[in-house]
C-alpha cells in the first residue's frame, strides 16, 4: 500500500492548487487588460496621426495636397511602420505619404469596406505586403471641393504595439511567478511552525514505542492540549496495568511453586511406580506453569529504557553453566564484544539462560558465543558441537518447543518461552547448523544506540 501524502504535503499541495489557479485567472486579466489598452492606446495615437493630417491639407484646384510638416517625422522615412494615403470615393489615390511611397507598401484598401462620411473605422488588418498593420480610416466632405470626399488611411505597424503586450506579459508573468514562489515559500514556513508540535507529539509516541520516553508531554497548543493529556493518561494507565500484571504474575509464580518444590521432595522419599507417576505429572505441572507465567510475564507494549550489555549477562550464565557441567570440561569461547540490547534484563537473562543452557547440555566439549550488529539490530549468536538440530525439526522446535517424543531431545519449554519473550521485542530465533559441527542459535533483538 503507497504511503499517503502526510497534512503538510497536502495542504502545500491544495495551496500550490489554488494560487495557479487564482494567479493564473488574474494574469489573464491583466493580460486581456493591458492588450485592450493597447489597441486603444493605438487607436487614439492613430486617431491624433489622422487629425494632424487632415490639418496640414491644402487645396491645389480641385485636389488635396500636404505640405512638409505632416505632424508626424515617421512620414518622412522609408520603412518607419507608419504610412497613409488619401483617395476619393471612387478609388483614386490622390496622395501617398513619402514613407509609403519609398518602403513600397501597396496602397489598395486594407478594410474591406469604406467608412461613410464623418465617421472613422479602426481595425487590425492583413495589408498583404509586410506584417500585420493596425488601420484607421476616416472619410471626410470637403465642402470647398464640391462636396467631394476623401478618405484618409493611415497604417501603423503592428510589431510595436505587439512588443508592448510581450514585454508586459514577461513581466507580469516574471511578478506573479515570483509572487506565488515567496507565498509557497512563506506557506512552507508557516506550516513547518504550525506543524511542529504534530511533529514534536509523533516524535514522543515513537519515544514511547521504544521506551526512550514515558509521555508525550504537555507542552502543547490548545487544540492538542486535550489530545496530548488523554494519550498520557492511556500512557499512565497502561504502564500501571502492565506493572500490577507483572506483578500479580510473580506472586502467583511464587505461589504456584512453593507447593510444587514441596510435592518433589516428598516423591523424593517414596517408591514405587505410583509415586513415578506421581513425580511425572508434577514435573509436567511445574513445566506448564513455568510456561503459562512466561509468557504472561512477555506482555509489553514497549522497549525498555535501560541497555543491557549483552555479552556481561552471556559471561554470568556461562560461568554459572560451566559449574554445573564440571564434569564435560566444555570449551567455552566469549568474544569480546561491547553491543548491549534494549530489553529488560531480566528478560535477557531468562533468553540467554534457555539458549546457553541448550548449548552447554548437548554439546560435546565446545560452546562459542559471539554477537554481530546489523541495521539497529544486535544478534547474538550461540553454537555448540553437539548432535545439533535436523532441519525438518527446526521449524516444528521454534513453533512449539517440543520435547524429545516429537523433536530434538531436550529443545523444549525453555526453547519456546524464548522464541515468545523474542518476539515480544520485536525479535526473532533462527536455527542453522554451526561450523563446530552441531547447532547454531541466533537471537535477534533492537540493539541500544552506540
Amino acid at each position: 500500500m503507497a504511503r499517503s501524502f502526510g497534512l503538510q504535503a497536502r495542504l502545500l499541495l491544495t495551496t500550490a492548487l489554488v494560487l495557479t489557479t487564482c494567479l493564473g485567472a488574474a494574469g489573464w486579466v491583466l493580460d486581456r487588460t493591458h492588450k485592450d489598452a493597447v489597441r486603444n492606446g493605438a487607436a487614439e495615437q492613430l486617431r491624433a496621426v489622422t487629425n494632424g493630417l487632415l490639418s496640414a491639407a491644402e487645396e491645389h484646384g480641385d485636389v488635396l495636397s500636404f505640405g512638409r510638416a505632416l505632424g508626424d517625422p515617421r512620414f518622412g522615412q522609408p520603412h518607419s511602420g507608419l504610412y497613409a494615403y488619401v483617395e476619393r470615393a471612387d478609388g483614386t489615390v490622390v496622395w501617398q505619404s513619402p514613407s509609403m511611397l519609398a518602403s513600397g507598401v501597396d496602397a489598395r484598401r486594407p478594410l474591406k469596406r469604406r467608412p461613410a462620411p464623418s465617421e472613422s473605422v479602426f481595425e487590425r488588418a492583413d495589408t498583404g505586403n509586410g506584417p500585420e498593420r493596425f488601420v484607421m480610416a476616416y472619410t471626410v466632405i470637403w465642402e470647398s471641393l464640391d462636396d467631394a470626399e476623401f478618405t484618409v488611411w493611415v497604417l501603423a505597424d503592428r510589431s510595436p504595439f505587439r512588443a508592448q503586450i510581450l514585454e508586459f506579459r514577461r513581466k507580469s508573468t516574471i511578478g506573479l511567478a515570483s509572487a506565488a514562489a515567496i507565498f509557497i515559500v512563506i506557506q512552507f514556513a508557516a506550516l513547518r511552525w504550525g506543524l511542529a508540535p504534530v511533529r514534536r507529539m509523533a516524535g514522543r509516541i515513537r519515544g514511547i514505542e521504544t521506551g526512550t520516553d514515558a509521555d508525550i508531554g504537555d507542552d502543547y497548543p490548545r487544540e492538542l492540549s486535550g489530545l496530548a493529556r488523554n494519550v498520557n493518561r492511556f500512557v499512565a494507565y497502561e504502564k500501571d496495568n502492565r506493572d500490577r500484571y507483572r506483578r500479580a504474575m510473580d506472586d502467583l509464580a511464587h505461589s504456584l511453586k512453593t507447593p510444587l518444590a514441596v510435592l518433589k521432595n516428598a516423591l523424593r522419599e517414596l517408591n514405587g511406580s505410583d509415586a513415578g507417576m506421581i513425580r511425572d505429572q508434577v514435573e509436567r505441572m511445574e513445566t506448564t506453569v513455568t510456561h503459562q507465567l512466561s509468557r504472561a510475564a512477555a506482555v509489553r507494549t514497549v522497549l525498555p529504557k535501560e541497555s543491557v550489555p549483552v555479552m556481561a549477562v552471556a559471561r554470568r550464565i556461562a560461568h554459572a553453566l560451566k559449574r554445573a557441567y564440571a564434569d564435560k570440561r566444555i570449551d567455552t569461547e566469549l568474544a569480546d564484544s561491547r553491543l548491549a540490547v534494549r530489553v529488560d534484563e531480566r528478560d535477557l537473562l531468562e533468553m540467554l539462560g534457555n539458549l546457553i543452557e541448550n548449548a552447554f547440555k548437548y554439546t560435546r566439549s565446545r560452546v562459542r558465543i559471539a554477537t554481530r550488529a546489523t541495521d539497529g539490530r544486535c544478534a547474538i549468536v550461540i553454537e555448540d558441537d553437539g548432535a545439533g538440530i535436523a532441519p525438518a525439526d527446526r521449524e516444528l522446535v521454534l513453533r512449539r518447543g517440543t520435547r524429545a517424543d516429537t523433536a530434538s531431545a531436550g529443545h523444549g519449554i525453555g526453547l519456546a518461552v524464548t522464541v515468545e519473550l523474542a518476539a515480544v521485542y520485536d525479535g526473532g530465533i533462527t536455527i542453522e547448523d554451526s561450523e563446530l559441527g552441531g547447532a547454531l542459535v541466533r537471537l535477534e533483538l533492537p540493539a541500544s544506540p552506540p
